[in-house]
């Protein structure tokens, strides 16, 4: 727009010109035919003018609101693939990517032996297992193709309510077993949601590029 108001503006100024110049040498040649010079110096005079009354940016404002509507559905729409990409895993389903393979057995509030002393662990408070808001998971983890034995740390894991909010992984982790090429173990952790467990409809578990989602059963 700005560089068609400037040729606008300099396109008039050379008719204006133009028709003061024939106007002046008609003047010199005391001819009579000054309507034609006046005629251009009208249209020239008119074109430069107007270009001081355009707005310049009247037409930029739809573009960039445009643009800025494209790109905030082009990211919703990004994030919207993103999310629904994730395929989630269920209780007793293994996830594995050839090497390793892990699968959520168990979470609910039936606490084994090493669970029961965490609900009565008062003299340590970050060992203590909630009885409203506490779960056990049980994972069995398997080594399908793996020279180096595998044991997964507890702390590799993340454990999300069904509102999003992240769980605190207590420091105890019973079954350490690391094995070997083909073989599996099973290892148990707790951890405290940040709402009561009857509240809760589902957690969201994650290991590394796993992702599970387990209803729970009140």
């Amino acid at each position: 727009m700005v560089t068609f108001l400037a040729t606008l503006f300099f396109v008039g100024m050379l008719i204006f010109i133009v028709g003061l110049g024939w106007l002046i040498f008609s003047l010199i040649k005391k001819s009579k035919n000054f309507k034609v010079p006046a005629i251009l110096m009208a249209v020239g005079a008119v074109c430069a003018i107007a270009t001081f009354f355009i707005p310049f940016n009247d037409e930029e404002t739809p573009t960039s609101t445009a643009e800025t509507s494209s790109v905030s559905e082009n990211s919703t729409s990004t994030a919207s693939k993103s999310s629904s990409s994730i395929k989630y895993a269920g209780l007793n389903e293994e996830l594995n990517n050839g090497t390793y393979g892990i699968k959520i057995t168990q979470v609910d509030q039936n606490f084994n032996e090493h669970g029961q002393t965490l609900l009565n662990s008062d003299d340590i408070p970050s060992l203590k297992l909630s009885q409203d808001n506490g779960i056990q998971i049980t994972v069995d983890y398997s080594n399908i193709n793996s020279s180096e034995n595998f044991l997964p740390s507890i702390f590799d894991f993340a454990v999300y309510d069904d509102d999003g909010k992240t769980g605190e992984i207590i420091n105890q982790q019973d079954g350490q077993t690391k094995v070997s090429k083909g073989h599996t173990g099973t290892t148990h952790f707790w951890v405290n949601l940040q709402k009561p467990y009857a509240n809760t409809k589902y957690v969201e578990i994650e290991y590394s590029n796993a992702h599970f989602k387990i209803p729970l059963n009140h």
